[in-house]
């Protein structure tokens, strides 16, 4: 067996309806997937929009930091269930980028880990935007 990139432990105690505790490495959270209301933790779809966005918020710095700081980001992503079912990913950014650079960091993010291993199973879009005005 080859060293694992990443590792997840669920645990369901019996009783416990549909919250389990999820061990991610050193880490523990709760995820749920409760009839209605909120529930314990995220449900596991909300983990996986959570895994791209987080992904992509980092890449997304670590392309930009060459220009110095950007300040702060935000990536939001959301999954519709189509058909076909979209990963709809938007790049918030304090600032505007030329079309150029833009089409960069768009490329930069195709190439994220989490994208290229969803990419298979899912449509992703990605736009990028400045002040609610798309750039990319």
């Amino acid at each position: 067996m080859q060293v694992p990139l990443a590792s997840a432990d669920a645990r369901l105690a019996s009783g416990a309806g549909r919250v389990v505790d999820l061990s991610l490495g050193p880490h523990t959270i709760v995820a749920d997937s409760p009839a209605s209301g909120p529930g314990a933790g995220p449900r596991p779809l909300e983990l996986m929009t959570g895994a791209l966005a987080a992904c992509s918020v980092m890449s997304a710095r670590t392309h930009l930091e060459r220009a110095g700081d950007p300040g702060d980001i935000e990536v939001v992503v959301t999954l519709d269930a189509g058909p076909p079912t979209l990963l709809y990913r938007r790049v918030l950014l304090p600032f505007r980028l030329d079309r150029a650079e833009a089409h960069r960091l768009l490329d930069a993010l195709e190439r994220t880990e989490v994208t290229m291993m969803l990419k298979p199973a899912f449509a992703i879009r990605t736009q990028i935007e400045h002040a609610g005005e798309p750039l990319a």
